[in-house]
């Protein structure tokens, strides 16, 4: 055999490998469109929980709306002003960064939930006290929580108990961040100017994301450091180079230690370089696949051992088996409103009934789990009903719950402005979410786009960066689901929704000069 032709059925087998997942998550995509068209998951002032509700949306308006949108963008990128502007994606960059600012010094926001719990533990350390590790406890239960806490403790400690704002401005530079490593991605896997261009614009209207600002949580940070991680991947996969597996590695161990859902991008990124060495017949870089993991998980194991040490402990608890979240994300809405696999209470639950024995546990979930599978696998129309409103509930949400968590801060909070009110609780609210709503269309159709046109343009790099956002996909449909834990990977989709836009306006050039040479014709031979 030829070296040649082993060269191609390498790269036939990877190729034939990423479908595997390209077709699924292009199918998920294009069928979500319609979905976007059609309906629309929201959520209701003044609950105490986060009720997912579904509702018919006028397809007509959103049709209309994104049409004019896309034919602004269009002659925006066709204008000479727009292409002599060099730094359009420090444009972006910027622009995301006053939004977000403001959105964040109008509101003034608190930590709220989780975020709150964490805040109070952060305050606990401060003061050398470390029962929530105790039997029972939040951190006992929660243990994946502590570089969260880490975080929160290092801030407080330099600016001041309960200094919100600085954790919110680190969103605000964590949201610059990704919408600046989005922009340097688009160029990697595109490498055409009008695509960036295109990408730039878009991220303007990125509203969910900048809302997020306010949120003291890990959800922003967290996919700061991942997003500039797959960057480096990508870069890896092209160039061979080291260098970039390393700093990848350091960047996704950082992004684990505030939110530890970026271990999905640790998946991605093993498979790359696993699909990479198979392609270009370099094994001896699988070693970069340990040396990813060992490094990725370094993080969140130095912040445990420290914390250990700390509170005195012979070892840090290893938490609610990972199983539970996978049983609860199986089970279906409940009398008090929670949407189809979203949390319930029930790891905590189970935990505890189990008295904390973790061997017991798991067997409870897994005895729960195979009553939830057998219901969903013999009665076909309720495992239908219910794998839509899991799947709908995250990926159809156009706030990807940005507004109904705005609202919980702004009720214990006498700060506000009477803007931040007026676009949270009053006829704003309905202006933000119809703008979301839209965008949310817009960027699902030109990602459908990209799939259905971009055929033929295979690459690594691009196979993988879709990879990021399958995992998310999968992830979230057997864990526990949130319309918010989706939103990274909704952004994620910026790069190929720009180059799903750039197709349609050259398919839409190509006929217009198709029927201007049969016109120039026409008038020839007459």
């Amino acid at each position: 055999m030829s070296h040649y032709t082993e060269n191609k059925k390498r790269q036939k087998l990877v190729k034939a490998l990423t479908s595997l997942y390209l077709v699924p998550l292009a199918a998920m995509v294009i069928f979500n469109s319609f979905n976007s068209l059609l309906r629309t998951t929201y959520f209701e002032l003044y609950k105490d929980m986060e009720t997912a509700k579904y509702k018919w949306d006028q397809p007509f308006l959103v049709l209309m709306a994104s049409a004019v949108l896309l034919f602004v963008i269009y002659l925006v990128c066709k204008t000479k002003w727009f292409e002599r502007i060099s730094h359009y994606l420090l444009v972006a960059v910027l622009f995301s960064g006053i939004v977000s600012a403001f959105i964040v010094l109008t509101v003034c926001g608190i930590a709220i939930c989780d975020g709150e719990a964490l805040s109070n533990i952060a305050i606990e350390f401060m003061q050398s006290n470390y029962e929530t590790l105790s039997e029972g406890e939040y951190l006992f239960n929660y243990s994946f929580q502590i570089g969260m806490v880490a975080l929160l403790e290092v801030i407080y400690q330099i600016f001041g108990i309960e200094n919100y704002l600085v954790f919110q401005m680190l969103n605000v530079i964590s949201i610059m961040i990704f919408i600046w490593m989005l922009g340097k991605i688009t160029d990697e896997l595109f490498e055409e100017e009008r695509i960036s261009r295109i990408e730039a614009v878009l991220s303007l209207g990125m509203f969910p994301l900048f809302l997020f600002s306010t949120f003291v949580y890990g959800d922003i940070i967290g996919w700061a450091f991942g997003i500039s991680a797959i960057y480096f991947v990508i870069r890896y996969l092209k160039a061979d180079k080291w260098q970039f597996v390393i700093t990848a590695s350091v960047l996704l161990s950082l992004g684990i230690v505030v939110k530890s859902n970026i271990n999905i991008l640790v998946v991605a990124s093993v498979i790359a370089i696993l699909l990479n060495a198979i392609y270009k017949k370099r094994f001896q870089s699988l070693l970069w696949i340990m040396i990813l993991i060992i490094i990725s998980q370094f993080g969140m194991g130095a912040v445990q051992a420290v914390y250990t040490q700390r509170a005195g402990l012979s070892e840090y608890p290893e938490g609610i088996p990972k199983i539970a979240w996978v049983a609860m994300s199986m089970q279906e809405t409940d009398e008090g409103g929670y949407a189809c696999g979203w949390y319930n209470g029930y790891n905590w639950a189970v935990y505890r009934e189990n008295e904390y024995e973790r061997a017991r546990t798991t067997q409870a979930c897994v005895q729960n789990l195979k009553q939830s599978l057998h219901k969903l696998i013999h009665e076909q129309k309720y495992a239908l009903n219910f794998v839509y409103k899991k799947f709908t509930s995250q990926w159809n949400a156009p706030t990807f719950q940005a507004m109904i968590t705005n609202e919980w801060s702004m009720r214990h909070t006498d700060n506000d402005s009477a803007l931040a009110h007026y676009f949270v609780f009053e006829r704003g609210r309905d202006i933000l979410y119809e703008m979301m709503n839209i965008y949310h269309f817009l960027l699902f159709f030109c990602t459908s786009a990209y799939f259905l046109l971009n055929r033929g343009k295979w690459s690594l790099p691009k196979a993988y960066y879709i990879l990021n956002i399958f995992g998310g996909f999968l992830f979230h449909m057997i864990w526990e689901a949130q319309s918010r834990y989706i939103l990274g990977y909704f952004v994620l989709m910026l790069p190929l929704a720009a180059c799903g836009c750039n197709r349609l306006f050259e398919n839409i050039e190509k006929r217009i000069a198709v029927k201007a040479r049969k016109k120039e014709n026409c008038n020839a031979t007459t």
